[in-house]
């Protein structure tokens, strides 16, 4: 009985492990601004978590999760861009610092 119960326990340990390494690759592809009014933007977004920010041809690397429903992009700067998807992974609207947002399209996977 203690051995079942011992491998039992190792079982959800092991699936809970699992289960946290998931990829969100769904999110990965290249997302793009649509809007003429502003500068052009461009988010690539890889399977393994980093991106690239793009902004008027001027970059910036990124590392990316999914947490809280959105996804957090980390700036090698320090700073933290939140990109709340909408339209099942086709678009994100993305929060920028001191206010306003601006609105990407899933371009390619």
């Amino acid at each position: 009985m203690r051995r079942l119960s011992f491998l039992g326990a190792w079982l959800v340990i092991a699936g809970l492990i699992f289960c946290a390494c998931k990829s969100d690759s769904g999110w990965q592809g290249r997302y793009v601004s649509q809007a003429a009014e502003c500068a052009s933007v461009t988010l690539t977004l890889q399977a393994d978590g980093k991106g690239l920010w793009v902004v008027d041809q001027e970059s910036t690397p990124v590392r990316w999760q999914k947490r809280q429903g959105a996804l957090w992009l980390h700036v090698k700067t320090g700073g933290v861009l939140i990109a709340q998807p909408l339209d099942n992974e086709k678009e994100l609207s993305v929060s920028l610092p001191g206010g306003g947002n601006v609105l990407l399209k899933k371009t390619s996977d």
